[in-house]
C-alpha cells in the first residue's frame, strides 16, 4: 500500500549493534600500556556509539508517539471542520488517480500522428470541410458525367434510327417512281395494243404518285429536322460533357493536393484521425491540469490541518486516503504502535549493552587497582564528552 510505504520510509528501523566487544582482550595484555589504552579506548568508543543510536532511537521513539497522536487527533476531527478536510482530501485523491491513470493508459496515437494532427488542428473544420466538399463534388462531377454519356448515347442512337428511316423513305422513294413508271408504260401498250380507255389509269397512278412523293416529302423533311435538332443537342452534350470533364480534372487536382498536404487519403479518415487525437489532447491537457490542481489542493488540505493540533500535518497531505478512509488510519495506528513497541526494544537492548560495556570497565578497575587511577580518569573524560 502507497501510504504504508511512505511512512516506512518515513520511519526506517535501525540495525541493531552486534553483541560483540571489537577487540579480545587478555589478562596477560594489561601490563601493556598501548594494549590496555586501545582496548578502553575501544570500549568507550563502543559506549559513546551505542549512546548515539540510543538518541537517535528515542528521538524517533518520539516521533512515531507523535504520528500515533496526529492518528487520535485526525479520528477526532471536529464535525465542523470535517466536511471541508475530507473534501479537500477527495480532491487530492481524485487528482492523484487521474494522474496515475493518464500514465497507465495506452495512449490513443502515437507521436508522430499526435504532432501531425496538432499542426492542423486551428484549421481542421475548415480544412476537413475544404475536403468534405470536394469530394462530394467529385461524386456529383461523376454523376453527371455519367448521366451526360448516358443522354448523349441516347442521341447517337436515336440519330442513327433517323438516317435508317431516311434512307428506307430514299428507297421507298425509288420503288414508287419505279413502279409509277411501269405502271404508266403498261397503261400505254394497253392504250396502243388494245385501244382501252387508261385516262382514268393515268390519272390514278399519277395521283397515287403525287400522294406517295408527298407523305414520303412530309415525312423526309421531319425526320431531317429532327436529325439537325439532334445533332444540335449532341454538339451541346459534347460541350457540357467537355465543360463537366474539366471541372472533374480540376476538382481531382484539387483533391491530391489536399491529400497530400494534410497526409491521408479521405476526409473520413482525416476526421476520424482528427477524432482520436482530440480525444487523446484531451487526456494531456487533463493530465497537465491536474498538475496544476494538485498543488492547489494540498495548499488547502494543508491550511485545513494546520487548525488542527498536529505534529506533522504536512506528511498528513501525502496520506490524504487516511483521512478519509478509517480503515487506512486504523492500519496506519497499528503499524505505528507496532514500530514503537520494535523501537522500545531497540532502545533497552542497547541500554542494556552500553551498561554491559560500562561494568566491564568497572570490573577491570577492580581487578587492577593500579590501573584503577588512569582507567577512572579515561571513564571520567569520556562522561565529560
Amino acid at each position: 500500500m502507497k501510504l504504508m510505504g511512505f511512512l516506512r520510509n518515513l520511519f526506517r528501523k535501525k540495525e541493531n549493534i552486534e553483541d560483540t566487544y571489537p577487540f579480545e582482550f587478555l589478562d596477560s595484555h594489561i601490563d601493556n600500556d598501548e594494549e590496555r589504552r586501545k582496548y578502553v579506548s575501544t570500549a568507550f568508543m563502543q559506549m559513546k556509539e551505542i549512546s548515539s543510536d540510543i538518541d537517535d532511537l528515542r528521538l524517533e521513539y518520539s516521533a512515531v508517539t507523535s504520528y500515533l497522536n496526529d492518528c487520535d487527533e485526525i479520528d477526532r476531527i471536529p464535525e465542523q471542520l470535517r466536511e471541508p478536510i475530507d473534501e479537500a482530501a477527495n480532491d487530492i485523491i481524485t487528482i492523484k488517480a487521474n494522474k496515475e491513470k493518464y500514465y497507465l493508459e495506452k495512449p490513443l496515437i502515437d507521436e508522430a500522428l499526435y504532432e501531425k494532427m496538432d499542426k492542423f488542428a486551428d484549421d481542421f473544420q475548415k480544412s476537413y470541410e475544404k475536403m468534405k466538399e470536394a469530394e462530394e463534388f467529385q461524386v456529383k462531377i461523376k454523376s453527371d458525367l455519367k448521366k451526360v454519356e448516358g443522354e448523349k448515347q441516347a442521341y447517337n442512337y436515336r440519330r442513327h434510327e433517323l438516317n435508317i428511316m431516311i434512307k428506307n423513305i430514299a428507297g421507298v422513294l425509288i420503288i414508287a417512281t419505279i413502279a409509277f413508271f411501269v405502271c404508266m408504260i403498261t397503261l400505254l401498250i394497253l392504250a396502243i395494243t388494245a385501244g382501252l380507255d387508261v385516262k382514268l389509269g393515268f390519272l390514278l397512278a399519277v395521283t397515287a404518285i403525287i400522294f406517295v412523293y408527298s407523305i414520303l416529302f412530309l415525312k423526309g423533311n421531319d425526320l431531317k429536322k429532327e436529325s439537325i435538332k439532334l445533332d444540335k443537342t449532341i454538339v451541346k452534350l459534347i460541350q457540357l460533357q467537355n465543360s463537366v470533364k474539366i471541372r472533374f480534372v480540376n476538382n481531382t487536382n484539387l483533391l491530391d493536393y489536399l491529400y497530400i498536404k494534410y497526409d491521408t487519403d479521405s476526409s473520413k479518415h482525416f476526421k476520424e484521425d482528427y477524432d482520436v487525437y482530440a480525444e487523446e489532447k484531451h487526456r494531456r491537457e487533463q493530465y497537465e491540469q491536474a498538475n496544476k490542481d494538485l498543488p492547489a489542493a494540498k495548499r488547502r488540505l494543508l491550511s485545513l490541518l494546520k487548525n488542527l493540533q498536529l505534529f506533522d500535518p504536512v506528511s498528513w497531505v501525502h496520506t490524504p486516503e487516511a483521512i478519509v478512509n478509517r480503515n487506512e488510519l486504523v492500519e496506519i495506528r497499528h503499524e505505528m504502535i507496532q514500530r514503537r513497541q520494535k523501537l522500545r526494544e531497540n532502545i533497552d537492548e542497547n541500554t542494556k549493552k552500553a551498561e554491559a560495556v560500562k561494568e566491564e570497565i568497572k570490573s577491570m578497575i577492580k581487578r587492577y587497582p593500579k590501573y584503577s587511577k588512569e582507567l577512572l580518569s579515561m571513564m571520567k573524560d569520556f562522561e565529560s564528552e
